[in-house]
């Protein structure tokens, strides 16, 4: 498994590249009223509006330092409304290293709990601790409210 690696707090974290739509520098996000404060803002990726969480924030560990290695990792998120899959950006530091893990798929399967959330299980990778993140498992069902878009195709805010 190829995976991106990035810090959220003191945490490396993994993200299977399969997962990964696109990485982008971090831009200037138009901010959302009356959302989570994770949920730092939007900004317009070829046309479509995609909601930015802070994993930072999401974590506990403050806001994302403004790194330049810090980086907006596009991922599909599957929409809790029934409006199929929608882009969604993870705001991390230090977004820099492709590693290969080896590790065996089904083992993997057997040990993820279905309901958990979060940063994802913790494996060994020669260079410490890596935890292995999920997108799908990253929020509760139904958290990543999508209230303030409209829910057509583009993503276009109501």
């Amino acid at each position: 498994m190829l995976v991106i690696t990035f810090q959220i707090g003191s945490e490396r974290v993994g993200l299977d590249i399969q997962s990964v739509r696109e990485v982008v520098p971090r831009v200037r996000l138009q901010p959302l009223s009356g959302g989570r404060d994770w949920l730092i803002g939007v900004f317009v990726y070829r046309g479509v509006v995609v909601p930015v969480i802070d994993l930072h924030l999401l974590t506990g560990n403050g806001a994302c330092p403004s790194h330049l290695s810090s980086r907006i990792i596009l991922v599909q998120h599957e929409d809790s409304n029934g409006l199929g899959e929608r882009l969604i950006g993870l705001l991390a530091s230090q977004v820099a290293d492709l590693r290969e893990l080896h590790i065996n798929p089904s083992a993997l399967l057997t040990s993820l709990d279905p309901s958990a959330t979060g940063l994802g299980i913790a494996i060994a990778d020669g260079a410490g601790i890596l935890r292995l993140m999920d997108p799908k498992r990253l929020l509760p069902p139904g958290e990543l409210m999508t209230s303030w878009m409209h829910p057509d195709s583009q993503g276009n805010p109501a």
